[in-house]
């Protein structure tokens, strides 16, 4: 009988184990130029074998994939056996001082989407005065760094599409049919100095560029999910191996 009740005790104990939340903390990656912090929210043990990035609002006119991640988030709560194994690293706000303005750019007038050190980048006022001269980009840097992710996702508006970079085209194409299409793949092209063209080109991940459309922004929370949090699960679930690109 004692045997019995130390199995049945063992097997609650496990069951509980694959059921509960993964650890979770918010990291400051750092600061922006007028000083506001730029956050990530990590779940998951430190020692998984897979870590995911996901990004929102690195442009501040493109707001829409904040709400879309905290819902997330809470899915990611209720559902912890979707995802247990991984570590998925958020950054809910890339560009917080543009997210405050509603502004595209950063304070100093630059494109933070232009100023990482791809291959392709070129010279511009507002690709910044050298790659990663601005403090978000740098945090957004301290993130690839420190987590060191087998795939990202950036969240943008308003192509309506979801484009890839680098051996990214499978995992488009899984994003895009857990939607029913309702976001196609096209393959946009690497842009100078942005985060996919480094990502995807220069160091050889697959990252993923989801483009919701123009006023998705002014849709509730539920409606975003509604229509397009299938492509975020299809994101953290990724394909399997034999469908890799």
């Amino acid at each position: 009988m004692k045997r019995r009740q130390t199995a049945v005790s063992l097997l609650v104990c496990v069951a509980s184990a694959l059921t509960a939340p993964s650890r979770s903390e918010e990291v400051t990656l750092g600061q922006s130029v007028e000083g506001r912090p730029l956050t990530a929210r990590v779940h998951g043990p430190e020692d998984a074998p897979e870590t995911l990035l996901i990004v929102a609002s690195i442009h501040g006119t493109e707001p829409a994939g904040t709400p879309l991640v905290e819902r997330l988030e809470a899915w990611m709560k209720g559902h912890p056996k979707e995802w247990g194994g991984k570590r998925i690293v958020i950054v809910p706000v890339a560009n917080p001082d543009g997210y405050a303005k509603r502004e595209r750019f950063n304070v100093h007038g630059v494109d933070l989407n232009r100023n990482f050190p791809a291959d392709n980048r070129t010279e511009h006022t507002t690709h910044g005065d050298a790659p990663l001269s601005e403090p978000e980009s740098r945090a957004l840097m301290r993130a690839l760094r420190t987590y060191n992710p087998s795939r990202v996702v950036s969240l943008h508006q308003p192509i309506d599409c979801i484009d890839y970079d680098g051996p990214g085209e499978a995992l488009a194409q899984a994003m895009s049919d857990a939607i029913d299409g309702r976001l196609p793949v096209k393959k946009l092209g690497g842009r100078p100095g942005s985060m996919g063209s480094y990502v995807g080109e220069t160091l050889g991940k697959p990252i993923i560029t989801v483009e919701f459309p123009r006023y998705a922004e002014k849709r509730s929370t539920d409606e975003l999910w509604d229509d397009y949090g299938a492509a975020l699960v299809a994101f953290i679930r990724g394909v399997p191996d034999n469908q890799q690109d």
